[in-house]
């Protein structure tokens, strides 16, 4: 086997390896963040409300008599005291089960800071490229011009060198339109041929 072939096995393998491993560990941590994403979203979308809360909505909504009422308050109280001892037990557990670190909450707020400033700088390089890439109209230079830019390079002697160009230019055309001649590749040779 020539050493191309074994150093392409070996690199293909090498990538097969760890292109197989980096993908289990973003599963990993996409697991890890869709639980932790759930636990935020329990905490703060389904919070369960006290009994103080509960207390003031039915002062607030109470349009009954005193006893009537102080016997409902008495009642929803006694539901919600047993409905969140049931579901602060059940929090508990889950808590238990995973816990959220200061350090990961910090690096979740500077991967997303990150995230952010690496748009914006892609926006601001497309934008960039975007205005330079547009086509800058090319004015033509006028014969007053050539003729005065010729005669400060060139001197006195100014009209026989611009003929000169001349020639050599039109000469070129003819050769070019004449042959069909192609432009030289744009890619090397390889003259290492083994």
């Amino acid at each position: 086997m020539s050493t191309w072939a074994q150093h392409f096995a070996e690199a293909s393998t090498w990538q097969l390896k760890h292109q197989l491993a980096f993908w289990k560990a973003r599963a990993i941590s996409l697991q890890y963040e869709n639980t932790m994403l759930h636990e935020v979203i329990r905490n703060n979308h389904l919070a369960v409300p006290t009994t103080s809360e509960v207390n003031r909505e039915a002062e607030s909504d109470s349009q009954g008599s005193d006893s009537e009422s102080e016997e409902h308050e008495h009642e929803t109280e006694r539901n919600n005291i047993d409905y969140t001892e049931n579901d602060s037990d059940n929090v508990e557990d889950e808590n238990n089960e995973f816990e959220v670190s200061e350090e990961f909450i910090q690096f979740l707020t500077a991967n997303a800071k990150y995230k952010e400033d690496a748009r914006r700088e892609r926006e601001r390089l497309k934008a960039k490229s975007e205005a330079e890439s547009k086509p800058v109209p090319k004015m033509q230079e006028s014969v007053e011009d050539k003729i005065s830019r010729s005669k400060e390079l060139y001197g006195d002697k100014y009209k026989r060198i611009m003929a000169l160009e001349m020639y050599l230019m039109s000469n070129f055309q003819n050769e070019a339109d004449r042959n069909k001649a192609t432009y030289w590749p744009n890619i090397p040779f390889n003259f290492n041929v083994s």
